[in-house]
């Protein structure tokens, strides 16, 4: 019976110090994935760093248009046509694009830009903040690398960004109308009241 007992005591002190060493190892390996994760957020380059609610309004060109979006307290009108109800989530992810617009590579800005494209530019974004407006020019494709290069107005460097950015800029003022059930009843019923 003593046996036992000093066997099972034996048990629960193994078990103790094995659970603990086994949480120690789990908040260890936890603080090393939260290092790595700071770390490797530390090393990014960010073209705007801007938070997305700071953002107050933003244009960008498709096409020969000029597209003016304006945010009027929490909804986004498009200043071409205030009478279009616009999706806001549409909207919103284009805002997103910009204030997390993140460099691939950043390269010194050379004298002669226009072998980058910016003589023709694929795009420019503009932004509005309370500190004022910054406009981003995309040049040409890097077709090697399917990155794009990207000047903007207040910097002196040269960015390559994921080709994914200007992609998202390329939608016409059709495209980021809402069209769900809701909108098209107020419509409706507008028209039918007069």
């Amino acid at each position: 019976m003593q046996k036992q007992k000093k066997q099972m005591i034996l048990v629960v002190i193994l078990l103790l110090i094995f659970g603990s060493a086994y949480g120690g190892m789990r908040i260890y390996n936890q603080k090393q994935a939260d290092k790595e994760e700071k770390e490797e957020e530390a090393s990014k380059t960010y073209v705007t760093g801007v938070k997305k609610e700071d953002i107050t309004a933003f244009s960008y060109q498709n096409m020969e248009e000029t597209l003016d979006f304006v945010k009027e307290e929490d909804t986004w009108v498009l200043k071409n046509d205030e009478s279009m109800k616009l999706d806001q989530s549409a909207v919103g992810s284009m805002v997103d694009e910009i204030a997390s617009l993140e460099a691939e590579e950043v390269l010194d800005l050379p004298e002669d830009i226009s072998e980058y494209g910016f003589d023709k530019p694929e795009n420019v974004i503009t932004y509005t903040t309370d500190k004022g407006t910054v406009t981003l020019t995309v040049g040409m494709e890097n077709t090697i690398t399917n990155q794009y290069y990207l000047i903007q107005n207040e910097a002196d460097s040269l960015y390559m960004v994921n080709g994914s950015f200007p992609s998202a800029f390329q939608k016409t003022a059709g495209d980021l109308e809402d069209t769900s059930e809701d909108s098209t009843e107020t419509v409706v019923s507008e028209t039918e009241t007069e």
